[in-house]
């Protein structure tokens, strides 16, 4: 085989090698694992307008490119490998829109921010209530304090973001819906988190289905 016809086979093999590992990579840290931010915004106001549309906003997540468009009803959804304290930027170019909202959202789990109010004279977002969906897995547990410590179970290697659950506003059932007790639990347990997210971040009012 001549010197061009062997340089060219391995040019080809060292492409397909490339691709093949670009293929599996699943995100922007290449673990597959998929989070998701949805809501509303309910209302936007700007210098100019008090009742600028809720249309048209592109909705990003800082330094992870991840990113949506809100429909006529404000709606969004964003997808992406993002997690942990992460930014929401809330964008629009035709009126300088260009607020800010941050979340602390688990790997894999799905946070509902609902009612966004985007105030463009301060560059801020608040949000009337979010909601919180992940499955986490649980390292810490305070009987006392009433309190859950846990990862999340969709977690990449490294990742050691704990979220605090309470469980004096929330219920624990197992699979079949019947009552558990706190000294029931034990660390390493998983579980499905469905509540809401208060303002220091931790979670409540759950529904803490043992599995």
């Amino acid at each position: 085989m001549s010197t061009f016809g062997r340089f060219r086979r391995l040019t080809i093999v060292g492409l397909i090698f490339v691709y093949s590992c670009g293929a599996i990579d699943g995100g922007s840290r290449g673990t597959g694992i998929t989070s998701t931010l949805q809501g509303s915004v309910a209302s936007v106001t700007t210098a100019s307008n008090p009742e600028a549309s809720v249309e048209g906003l592109s909705v990003v997540v800082q330094h992870h490119g991840a990113h949506a468009l809100t429909n006529s009803a404000g709606a969004f959804v964003v997808q992406g490998s993002f997690d942990g304290n992460v930014t929401v930027l809330f964008r629009r170019q035709t009126d300088k829109v260009h607020a800010r909202y941050s979340i602390y959202l688990p790997s894999g789990g799905t946070m509902t921010l609902n009612g966004v109010r985007i105030d463009n004279t301060s560059a801020t977002a608040t949000v009337d209530s979010a909601n919180i969906d992940f499955v986490g897995q649980i390292t810490q547990i305070d009987c006392v304090g009433q309190t859950l410590t846990m990862l999340a179970a969709k977690r990449p290697p490294g990742d050691t973001d704990t979220y605090t659950v309470l469980l004096n506003t929330s219920s624990l059932v197992d699979s079949q819906r019947n009552p558990v007790g706190c000294s029931q639990l034990r660390n390493g347990q998983f579980a499905h988190v469905q509540g809401t997210v208060n303002d220091d971040d931790s979670f409540g009012n759950a529904v803490i289905v043992i599995e």
